[in-house]
């Protein structure tokens, strides 16, 4: 997804997001990181709405990823604020807490901010007898 580098880019991340199939709860987790990572690039990335971001999704068997690059024209380092307040400098310190893995480059294209989630048990391996992929009522005895 590519869209515009404006105040706009967050919900419509989100909205797309929304249409992902097979996530579980990890879902709004999923969402609110994209948002949040969205965000930071509109607000410290110095694009223009002419500028356009990159935000891609990868699912592997226990995680997705998502990512988020932008033009890069700052030249700043996505960092945790050391005095969060009210207007704002909380955005990482969300994606810190939901997301296993987070991280950032800088590269030729632009800059690359990226988390990677958990996926529930249960979603990533459908029919296993794990008791979390269990199904109320159903038993995995051989008895």
């Amino acid at each position: 997804m590519e869209p515009p580098c404006d105040r706009f880019a967050p919900g419509a991340v989100r909205h797309a997001l929304a249409e992902l199939p097979e996530m579980g709860w990890v879902l709004g987790d999923a969402m609110l990181v994209a948002s949040e990572l969205v965000t930071n690039a509109v607000l410290h990335s110095m694009c223009s709405d002419a500028d356009r971001l990159t935000v891609a999704v990868y699912r592997d068997g226990t995680h997705v990823r998502i990512s988020v690059r932008d033009p890069g024209a700052s030249g700043k380092t996505a960092r945790i604020a050391e005095h969060p307040g009210a207007a704002g400098g909380l955005g990482l310190i969300v994606v810190d807490q939901l997301a296993d893995h987070w991280g950032s480059e800088h590269r030729g294209d632009g800059y690359e901010v990226w988390a990677e989630l958990a996926l529930p048990e249960a979603t990533t391996h459908p029919g296993s007898s794990s008791p979390a992929a269990t199904h109320p009522g159903s038993s995995s005895s051989t008895d």
